[in-house]
């Protein structure tokens, strides 16, 4: 086979695959198009970024969490991924400051904790709101309770508790989960299934968001 036909081949092969990909999507259904992206957040490393709103107390962004974790164990070297988390209606600011708090240890402490405040919150049933609670909960789980504290009261973690809510204000966001692709295209999440498929959903949309962004 020649160099130019092998070429054609090779490209031909390309377009069917990614075409094939991301033409299961459908706007409106699949996904909704930003189309007032906000102009104050920006992915300064080159990649397509994923960012999911969520707490620590809703019960759906538990529930869509085995996609997020199946997902995360197959991510493309070309996308990056941030958890936001964020107060909704008045309640869950403790939850936002202890996610915050954790990071400021560590990412890999928000990483380990991420399973275990899930089942203690909605298989548990433990009430975590309660900040001397939930500080009791995490020295149980080997979080250094001393940097935690210091963390958890710092302006730094108040300021990042800020920044979170603007970020969600800039996308007009009205529930959590909420899952965002490069500053463009919000997925449409189906809870009525527990979220099966949105890994396969959230591949495709990356998809599109490489070759069309």
């Amino acid at each position: 086979m020649s160099k130019f036909l092998l070429r054609v081949v090779l490209i031909s092969f390309s377009l069917f695959v990614f075409g094939n990909a991301t033409a299961a999507l459908t706007e409106n259904k699949d996904y909704i198009l930003i189309k007032n992206q906000p102009t104050n957040h920006e992915n300064n490393q080159g990649k397509i970024e994923v960012i999911e709103f969520f707490s620590y107390g809703c019960s759906y962004c538990y529930k869509l969490e085995p996609e997020i974790v199946s997902w995360l164990a197959e991510q493309p070297s070309n996308v990056t991924f941030k958890r936001v988390a964020i107060p909704r209606k008045g309640k869950w600011f403790a939850y936002a400051k202890f996610f915050y708090a954790l990071g400021m240890i560590s990412p890999t402490e928000q990483t380990r904790i991420m399973p275990l405040i899930y089942k203690a919150i909605h298989e548990q049933k433990l009430n975590l709101e309660d900040e001397n609670e939930l500080l009791d909960w995490a020295e149980s789980e080997n979080v250094d309770r001393h940097l935690l504290e210091q963390f958890y009261q710092s302006d730094d973690v108040e300021q990042q508790v800020s920044q979170a809510l603007d970020l969600a204000k800039s996308y007009e966001l009205q529930y959590v989960p909420t899952i965002i692709v490069n500053n463009k295209y919000q997925i449409v999440l189906d809870s009525t299934n527990n979220y099966a498929g949105t890994k396969e959903k959230l591949k495709e949309l990356i998809e599109l968001a490489a070759a069309n962004d």
